[in-house]
């Protein structure tokens, strides 16, 4: 397994919207919440950070094992349709030896 860093940064947000109704708040949270669990299950989510900043682009990042790039950018596209993130995705580790990436 390779480990990729999955960088989410903040959609940009159409001027005037207001924020988002309680409903669709409590279903988000609950969409995620139950995402970043299975991710837990499988032993797919090795570690995450959030921003410390309330104003900073990048949001969360977290820290996963795929068996490859492919894998790691369906992690993405299933984090980003959760969260409502742009996510990136940058391999931590090389897949061929397993050594650190300069």
């Amino acid at each position: 397994m390779t480990e990729f860093l999955l960088a989410g940064t903040r959609q940009q947000q159409p001027a005037g919207s207001g924020e988002m109704a309680l409903a669709a708040a409590a279903r988000l949270v609950v969409q995620v919440s139950a995402w970043h669990g299975w991710m837990r299950r499988w032993g797919l989510l090795l570690s995450y950070g959030l921003a410390g900043e309330p104003r900073s682009a990048v949001r969360a990042c977290l820290i996963v094992a795929a068996s490859d790039e492919k894998a790691a950018k369906r992690l993405a596209a299933g984090w980003a349709t959760v969260s409502g993130y742009r996510v990136a995705v940058l391999a931590l580790t090389s897949e061929q030896a397993g050594a650190t990436v300069p």
